[in-house]
C-alpha cells in the first residue's frame, strides 16, 4: 500500500506522484497541520454528533501525511477512486471524504482571497493593501490575466450542452480565469463558468477589475478588446488587432505587440504549471460543484512551490 513513510524513501517517485519534493511536502504539511487538527476537533465536537469521541471503527489511514499524499496523488495523476482504493488500501467513500476534507485547507492560503468573503475587511483598492497579502519581494507593477478551458463529459441536458459547448475547443468545456504576476505567481482564480462564455465577459463578471490597484498595469490578450472603454480607470495593455478599418499594423504596433507578448508569456507558463496536474488537464469526470475547490487547491499548491523556490534563491 502507498504511504508517506514508504514513498518518501524514493524522492524521484515522490516528485512524480505529487509534484512536490519531499522537503516542499514537509513544509506544506507543517503549514496545514494546525488547521487540520482544528478541523478534526470541530468535526468530533459538533452538537449533532451521536457517537462519543474515540468510538466506532478505527481509521485505516489516520495521519495528515497520508491524507495530504492521497489528495496530491489524486490531483497530479487523476486516477479513479477505484484505482486509489487498491493503491491506498481504503474504500472509495473514505477516499472521497479524505479529499473533501483536505481541499478546503488550501482554498486561500497561497492565492489572494476574494475580498467579498473577508469579514471585517475593507475592499482592496490600493497597491499597498494588495501587498499585505503577499511576500515583500513580489512585484505587482504588472498583472497578467488569461482564461483557460478544461474539457468535461457531454452533458445530458440540451441546455447545459449549449452553455458548455466551446466554439474554440469544439467540445464541452468549463472556463476559469487567472491573474498572475510577471514571475508567474497566481494572484486570482475566478469562479468557473460554462465554456461558451467569452473570456472578456468572464473578466467583467469577476471581482478582478475591482481589486486591481490603479498603479498596476493589466496585460491581456486580443480577446480583451473593449477594456479601455469599459474600464477607463484601469491601466490596461492589450495587443493591437487588425480590423476592417485598420487592415495592416504599423511597424511600431508590431514591435509593441511583441514586447507585450514577452511579458504575457508568464501567465501562459503559470497555466502550464497548473495543467501538469492531470485533474486540470484531463476530462474532468467529477461534479462541477467541486471544480472550483479542485482548481483553487492546485493553484495554491503551485503557488506554494513557487514561493518555496523563490525563498531558496
Amino acid at each position: 500500500m502507498m504511504r508517506y513513510h514508504t514513498l518518501h524513501k524514493r524522492p524521484k517517485h515522490f516528485l512524480a506522484f505529487t509534484g512536490l519534493t519531499i522537503q516542499e511536502y514537509d513544509h506544506l504539511m507543517s503549514a496545514l497541520r494546525s488547521d487540520w487538527v482544528s478541523q478534526r476537533i470541530h468535526r468530533l465536537t459538533r452538537p449533532d454528533r451521536k457517537r462519543k469521541i474515540g468510538g466506532g471503527r478505527k481509521y485505516a489511514m489516520p495521519d495528515l501525511e497520508d491524507h495530504l499524499l492521497l489528495t496530491l496523488v489524486w490531483t497530479k495523476v487523476y486516477p479513479s477512486y477505484l484505482f486509489l482504493e487498491y493503491l491506498f488500501g481504503i474504500d472509495e467513500s473514505t477516499i472521497s471524504r479524505v479529499i473533501g476534507s483536505i481541499k478546503p485547507l488550501l482554498q486561500d492560503r497561497f492565492v489572494l482571497p476574494d475580498p467579498r468573503k473577508q469579514k471585517g475587511r475593507k475592499r482592496i483598492t490600493t497597491l499597498e493593501e494588495l501587498n499585505a497579502f503577499l511576500p515583500p519581494d513580489i512585484d505587482l507593477d504588472d498583472i497578467l490575466v488569461d482564461g483557460t478551458e478544461q474539457a468535461i463529459p457531454r452533458p445530458e441536458k440540451k441546455r447545459k450542452r449549449t452553455a458548455h459547448h466551446s466554439g474554440k475547443k469544439k467540445r464541452f468545456t468549463v472556463k476559469t480565469q487567472i491573474a498572475t504576476t510577471r514571475k508567474g505567481l497566481i494572484l486570482h482564480v475566478s469562479k468557473p463558468i460554462p465554456g461558451r462564455t467569452h473570456d472578456y465577459k468572464l473578466f467583467k463578471a469577476s471581482i478582478l477589475p475591482q481589486i486591481i490597484p490603479k498603479e498596476s498595469r493589466l496585460y491581456g490578450d486580443s480577446g480583451y478588446q473593449g477594456i479601455h472603454k469599459d474600464f477607463p480607470l484601469l491601466h490596461s495593455v492589450i495587443p493591437f488587432k487588425r480590423t476592417r478599418n485598420h487592415k495592416e499594423l504599423t511597424r511600431s504596433e508590431k514591435i509593441r505587440n511583441t514586447k507585450q507578448r514577452k511579458i504575457r508569456v508568464a501567465v501562459e507558463h503559470a497555466l502550464s504549471r497548473l495543467k501538469k496536474y492531470r485533474a486540470l488537464a484531463d476530462i474532468y469526470r467529477h461534479s462541477l460543484h467541486n471544480y472550483e475547490s479542485t482548481f483553487r487547491f492546485v493553484a495554491n499548491v503551485v503557488n506554494f512551490r513557487m514561493l518555496q523556490r523563490l525563498q531558496a534563491v
